[in-house]
């Protein structure tokens, strides 16, 4: 009986991890969509042999999250589609877990869309479907936000992917950014009133937490101990300190989690499931021990192939689910 506790104190616990995983595109072209730098032939000359580092890059870096435990639950962007994420379920060592994964096509010009990875064993899916298009306008095509519910252990939870439109072209996708929020929030509104509790949205959202788009889009109240807001933000207390990507120097928190008081009350922590709530490991950090930040080892830097895992660091939590 001894021996088994541990593991009885670990069935009641999930850890739930988020990743931009950086261009995982499939190396042959796709004639629909704009993915010619990552094939054979493009700019960055995206060999299959690079694509497989790639997969087995990402899959060492979920197993190394916690020695007791995989992630039950990973919500990951910058996938292209069902080719690539069979791969990185089925032909590295992630295979050992059995994850399923939900994805759907979207209309993103560069065919980079969200999916959720998830154990089966622990997860049990009961819904899943894309939110509404935001706009029909052909500069607007964009990643979908990708909608789950089901039972984590044995918490209800619903969970939103979100990989909002990128600052490119002098930040003109701000205010879909923002529409996009405000729907995923009016969203939660709903099903709240229906009864419906532990929401968690998780993604890339191009926009650090204390941006206007954000504050205002979900109704983030900068004060974390105001019990009044439907949603906080993990992320809020890393400003100036650290955060999951970097530019020009500077931090930025642009991953984040944001999730409903009754998930933040579950929330566990332990040597790496810290109140930053970004995990680097010493693989995921470029080399360059001259630069005063961590930076995330990335694939490519610009069109020169460095062999890294992402240019984001991962987010990762852990909740209590029993």
């Amino acid at each position: 009986m001894l021996c088994m506790l541990p593991n009885l104190v670990f069935a009641q616990e999930d850890i739930i991890m988020f990743h931009n995983c950086e261009n995982l595109f499939y190396p042959l072209n796709d004639s629909l969509t704009e993915d010619d730098d990552f094939t054979v032939e493009g700019k960055k000359h995206w060999t299959f042999k690079r694509y497989n580092a790639k997969l087995n890059a990402l899959a060492k870096t979920y197993i190394s999250v916690d020695e007791k435990m995989m992630p039950s639950i990973i919500g990951l962007v910058e996938v292209e589609n069902d080719t690539v994420l069979d791969a990185l379920t089925k032909d590295t060592p992630l295979r050992k877990v059995g994850y399923k994964y939900i994805h759907y096509p979207s209309k993103d010009i560069r065919g980079i869309d969200v999916a959720l990875l998830y154990n089966p064993k622990r997860f049990l899916v009961e819904q899943h479907y894309v939110l509404p298009t935001i706009s029909d306008k052909e500069q607007d095509r964009t990643r979908d936000v990708l909608y789950v519910k089901g039972v984590l252990n044995k918490l209800n939870i619903n969970i939103y992917v979100v990989h909002a439109p990128s600052r490119r072209e002098n930040n003109i996708k701000k205010h879909l950014r923002q529409e996009i929020f405000s729907q995923i929030y009016n969203h939660i509104e709903s099903l709240k009133e229906k009864g419906e509790d532990n929401f968690l949205v998780m993604g890339d959202f191009n926009d650090n937490p204390w941006d206007e788009t954000v504050l205002e889009g979900f109704h983030i109240k900068t004060n974390s101990s105001d019990d009044s807001a439907l949603l906080y933000d993990l992320m809020m207390k890393n400003k100036n300190t650290t955060g999951s990507y970097v530019y020009s120097g500077t931090y930025l928190s642009f991953d984040q989690f944001l999730l409903t008081k009754s998930l933040k009350d579950r929330l566990l922590y332990d040597e790496f499931f810290n109140s930053t709530h970004v995990y680097k490991p010493s693989f995921l950090i470029n080399k360059d021990r001259s630069k005063r930040l961590d930076i995330p080892f990335s694939t490519y830097k610009g069109y020169y192939y460095q062999g890294g895992v992402s240019d984001h660091f991962p987010i990762i939590m852990k909740l209590k689910t029993e």
